[in-house]
């Protein structure tokens, strides 16, 4: 059962907008026609943008998927929640078969915490929050971690990631690779609909859903109870996340190569689902938060990932790049496009550099519901709401940027970012400019048990650089040094600080100290064995939840026959199985 605080209050008198995220996956700052990109053309989201606030300094709670998108659920770090992987060098949930996830049992999510208030809730899309809790080779699933465990009425999508797996054949189908149906599959729900995944229509596929969802809805003005009730909907991309893809009508119809046509897809989508919004006379009573997990997945290649470009906004010339990328707390990694539209609270054709973070979606969210989870419940966003309608103060005096358990940076009232580490610049393969720069480009060596792929740059003390007290590397990033190339002294200190250098280091050491001391910042050996078994599981048994639903649905396969397909293909099982009863 959803975790119920006990200090939850509902108010009556809230105003309750209708909620819809849409969440983006590895987008480069830059990469949206809106922040400069001249590779697409992204008109439908750049007129949303334009209806709303911009933010220039969005901050992501993470720079990978599975613990950003926690924060997101959450509105908590993602060292409260566990997401961060139980073993530094995998900071993401590893497979489909991991036996570990967000807990509802344990945080509340934020349809969990809508539904209280009445809200209809829905999701399609990346999920990657973890599936199963059970760790037996052939148990029953429980489904423990799923987008329905945390009250989601609703959803379709592919509850792991666009892995490598999922490179397309010439069909179009996750199966260039014979582990593609393991990984890359299709849920309804907690169900198996689609294995291995039609991965070029996947962004049709979920948007199709997302607009019957908002089909389904109704003005605050409709008679019927139920249906005016308000709604809160996540569409999750897996664009513009590698192995990119597109319907084959939209290949090759931007001037972004394969990773434009991706975000020209993305823009149809957003086009189409405001339309719907419009038509049903939903939009004005609906807030709309836009942004992207984390940055561009540099170690793919140049063509193959997004840009981190800063423009100036007069003359639109290209000044710089952010620093780094995904996987790297430099702003590369989690600085991000992100805008609100929300009728009666945001002005149009608003920018903003104030710093938020999709951290306090959350908690914005939950306030405009009348949502209050309790004193005792900790949440470490903040309402941006204050922001939203013109503050020029960031509302958080402090935010710490955690790589995997270690807290290498920290941002004081989001102007002045603080390093006491910073992540090493390697390769596993020869350096290549032509793949990317600020990286660790190369493939990880383990990957070739299962598909090439790209290695991140890692969080543990080898893959660090720490700073001695005294010496902490610390930048102007609100919008002076976006770039993170002007290392502050107390010799050339801004003038219209109103903190000193020392004062603002004393600041966030304070915050990173007592944040230590109430999380561990280590995983437990029994954490250490799980994660181990976590990412061993795939090469010993039924690698992904799909494998046991569908297969063993299927009549006409026997235990028996499973088990010899089993014991014959370890990997692909599924698929064996399939072939069995076809």
């Amino acid at each position: 059962a959803a975790f119920v605080p006990q200090g939850l209050r509902i108010s009556p008198h809230a105003p309750r907008p209708n909620v819809l995220v849409l969440l983006v996956d590895d987008m480069g700052y830059s990469d949206l026609a809106a922040y400069g990109s001249p590779n697409a053309s992204t008109p439908h989201i750049d007129a949303l943008i334009g209806s709303g606030v911009k933010f220039t300094n969005w901050v992501s709670a993470a720079p990978i998927c599975t613990p950003s998108r926690a924060a997101l659920q959450t509105g908590r770090y993602p060292i409260r929640t566990g997401c961060i992987g139980n073993l530094e060098k995998y900071r993401v949930i590893p497979t489909p078969s991991n036996p570990h996830g967000l807990d509802p049992e344990q945080h509340v999510s934020m349809a969990t915490a809508l539904k209280h208030a009445g809200y209809r809730t829905g999701m399609a899309g990346k999920w990657h929050l973890g599936i199963n809790g059970n760790t037996g080779t052939l148990s029953a699933q429980d489904h423990a971690f799923t987008p329905t465990a945390h009250s989601y009425e609703t959803y379709l999508g592919a509850p792991y990631t666009n892995a490598p797996m999922c490179a397309v054949d010439g069909d179009g189908v996750s199966q260039k690779y014979r582990s593609g149906p393991t990984y890359c599959f299709l849920m309804a729900n907690t169900t198996v609909v689609e294995q291995p995944l039609r991965l070029e229509n996947f962004t049709r596929t979920i948007t199709d859903f997302a607009v019957d969802f908002l089909r389904n809805q109704k003005p605050a003005t409709s008679h019927n109870e139920y249906e005016s009730s308000p709604f809160f909907f996540l569409m999750s991309y897996f664009h513009v996340h590698t192995p990119l893809f597109t319907m084959r009508k939209n290949r090759g119809r931007s001037r972004g190569g394969l990773f434009g046509d991706n975000v020209e897809e993305l823009d149809d989508s957003v086009g189409r689902i405001v339309q719907v919004l419009r038509e049903e006379g939903l939009l004005n009573d609906t807030v709309i938060f836009l942004t992207s997990d984390n940055g561009p997945y540099q170690e793919e290649g140049w063509e193959n990932s997004g840009r981190t470009n800063v423009y100036d906004a007069g003359s639109k010339q290209r000044l710089g790049r952010l620093r780094g990328g995904k996987g790297q707390v430099f702003e590369g990694g989690i600085r991000m496009p992100g805008a609100v539209v929300w009728p009666g609270v945001t002005t149009a054709g608003t920018e903003s550099d104030v710093m938020v973070s999709t951290m306090d979606i959350f908690p914005t969210v939950l306030q405009a519901a009348g949502v209050d989870l309790g004193k005792d419940y900790i949440v470490d966003g903040k309402d941006m709401t204050p922001v939203l309608r013109g503050a020029n103060a960031s509302q958080h005096d402090v935010f710490l940027h955690y790589c995997g358990f270690n807290i290498l940076a920290a941002r004081v009232h989001g102007r002045f970012k603080v390093f006491w580490a910073m992540q090493k610049w390697y390769t596993n393969d020869p350096k290549n400019a032509s793949v990317c720069l600020e990286c660790c480009n190369g493939v990880n060596p383990a990957s070739q048990l299962v598909v090439p792929a790209a290695e991140l740059c890692g969080c543990s003390e080898k893959d660090l650089i720490r700073f001695p007290t005294g010496e902490e590397q610390v930048f102007d990033v609100q919008s002076a040094d976006l770039t993170e190339s002007n290392s502050l002294t107390s010799a050339n200190w801004p003038a219209d600080a109103q903190l000193s250098r020392a004062q603002v280091i004393s600041i966030a050491t304070a915050e990173k100290e007592r944040m230590e001391k109430e999380i561990h910042s280590k995983p437990t050996s029994k954490e250490l064995g799980l994660a181990l078994l976590a990412v061993l599981r795939p090469l010993a048994n039924l690698a992904a939840p799909g494998v046991g639903r569908l297969c063993r649905s299927m009549a006409s396969v026997g235990a028996e026959d499973l088990g010899a397909c089993v014991i014959a293909d370890k990997v692909h099982a599924c698929a064996c199985a399939i072939k069995a009863n076809f």
